[in-house]
């Protein structure tokens, strides 16, 4: 029986549609008794506490520090600030600061600050410990699980120096080591300690990585990686042959180019210009980006699997009778954000209490920044509400009460919000470009697609979709009716056919 493995650098609080798909492709999997798990690359002592807002259990997910620190399939024992064997208590005395950390102090002098782990109440998260001047010279880092899974060691001038993991009993598993190549501090070497017996050195995470993978497959694993970072590591596994590389998004660089032609994307060069060979296949979500790989690498074996499925599709939902319009994703300038921002005005003559909610996270502090400036400067801060990331159940509100799904992107590999969005019957509007809208939006069925570059038609079919109640009703029935092409029993056919070619 094939074992199927899906790589991804992590699970983090803020999730892409990278992360959502394959955790999304773990339950379909789960559901239909397929063997599989989630295989993660970076550190993260949260990992385990992410897991748990997806509802995914320990054995689902390989970690690979967790594999090196002998950490697979530990219940939690979380450890107190005020029980913990830390210090001495008759020596030190712990001086709150607030609800998120408390110091450590003897005869006065400041030894070490804790800060709780996030989301918990008074859980050790990190300990931070002085010199006599007090600049921190290293940092104990405690997994979500309790126990100490890092210690960080600083230099005077605050850069990192070097790094130990330790196992579940405190025995030190690897060391991280950091020098300066120039004027960058570099990571230069991870070693493995007393791994089965051997010591290994590795010049890069990947390579670490690698060695990893090599660990946990054998001939009969199927690796699907899904993380265009991680090819380079994947490419260099030997024990299967089983080797696909998912994409997720557009393979090339500018959309507005005819996909023969343009760039490759950035991120997917390792892949196309040195490691497709060590692949034994390319899977991707639509027919027409299989048919665009096909026309350039003519040998290139794609194969077309829908990589997210809907698992409970009810027979109707409710209308929704408000102005609510919703755009679900990241928010990154490549999204094409500030343009729908600047067709609110336009939407706002016909639909005066039109509003827009941005569900998702930012590029980065600054972008936000921008978008707020761009908000107020049109003067729609009453018709715009920024409700960041959101988890499964808080989403899955908006969605139920929103009027209509926006999608202003330019390129989407599929678009796995207008997918969801099809569950709760919302008629949704797209730019028609590649690859993902028109697989998921028939015009004038379940709502509208508008040429890339006509944002007042975009303004003009939102107005409509909004203030039309019988325009609305329609698209709303449809759109019901289309989640069906998503059903679990529809995608997991796809991948049903897919394992009896391997």
């Amino acid at each position: 029986m094939k074992k199927f493995l899906f790589t991804i650098d992590n699970i983090f609080t803020y999730n892409s549609g990278t992360e959502l798909s394959v955790i999304n492709r773990l339950k379909l999997f789960a559901n239909y008794q397929l063997k599989a798990q989630i295989v993660t690359r970076s550190f993260n002592p949260s990992l385990h506490q992410e897991m748990e807002k997806f509802n995914l259990t320990t054995p689902q997910v390989i970690n690979m520090y967790d594999y090196f620190q002998n950490a697979l399939n530990i219940p939690r024992t979380p450890q107190y600030l005020r029980y913990a064997s830390l210090v001495d208590k008759r020596e030190y005395k712990i001086h709150g600061i607030d609800n998120n950390s408390a110091y450590i102090e003897k005869l006065g002098q400041r030894f070490a600050k804790v800060s709780y782990f996030p989301l918990t109440f008074g859980e050790i998260g990190n300990v931070d410990y002085y010199d006599n001047f007090g600049n921190i010279t290293s940092r104990d880092m405690y997994d979500y699980r309790g126990f100490k899974s890092k210690t960080i060691y600083y230099h005077p001038d605050g850069n990192i120096g070097h790094e130990v993991l330790y196992s579940t009993t405190g025995i030190p598993v690897m060391h991280i080591t950091h020098m300066n190549i120039g004027t960058q501090l570099a990571t230069t070497m991870y070693k493995l300690v007393n791994f089965h017996g051997k010591d290994y050195r590795f010049n890069t995470e990947n390579d670490l990585f690698a060695f990893f993978l090599q660990q946990i497959t054998d001939k009969h694993t199927v690796l699907i990686n899904d993380q265009p970072a991680l090819t380079p590591a994947v490419a260099q596994v030997t024990k299967t042959t089983y080797k696909y590389q998912y994409l997720h998004s557009v393979h090339t660089a500018e959309s507005e180019l005819p996909t023969i032609s343009a760039p490759i994307a950035f991120n997917l060069e390792p892949l196309f210009n040195h490691h497709l060979d060590d692949f034994a296949g390319i899977i991707v979500a639509t027919k027409e980006q299989k048919a665009d790989l096909q026309k350039r690498f003519a040998n290139l074996n794609v194969i077309c699997i829908v990589d997210f499925a809907l698992f409970h599709i009810p027979d109707i939902t409710p209308a929704v009778n408000n102005h609510k319009i919703t755009y679900c994703g990241r928010i990154f300038n490549d999204k094409n954000i500030i343009e729908l921002l600047t067709i609110i005005p336009a939407i706002r003559f016909t639909v005066p209490d039109i509003h827009l909610n941005l569900v998702g996270y930012f590029e980065s502090a600054k972008f936000k920044a921008q978008i707020e400036a761009i908000i107020k400067r049109l003067d729609i801060e009453k018709n715009v509400s920024i409700l960041n990331y959101q988890t499964e159940k808080p989403k899955a509100e908006i969605l139920k009460n929103s009027r209509l799904l926006v999608q202003p992107s330019l390129h989407e590999a599929l678009g796995i919000s207008l997918v969801e969005g099809l569950n709760y019957g919302l008629p949704a509007v797209a730019f028609d470009g590649n690859y993902g809208s028109r697989n998921v939006i028939v015009d004038d069925e379940n709502g509208c697609l508008v040429t890339p570059g006509n944002p007042a038609d975009m303004a003009n079919r939102i107005a409509k979709i909004v203030s039309d109640d019988t325009v609305y009703t329609r698209y709303h029935k449809q759109a019901l009716r289309h989640a069906h092409n998503f059903a679990a029993k529809q995608v997991i056919q796809q991948w049903q056919d897919f394992i009896k070619a391997l």
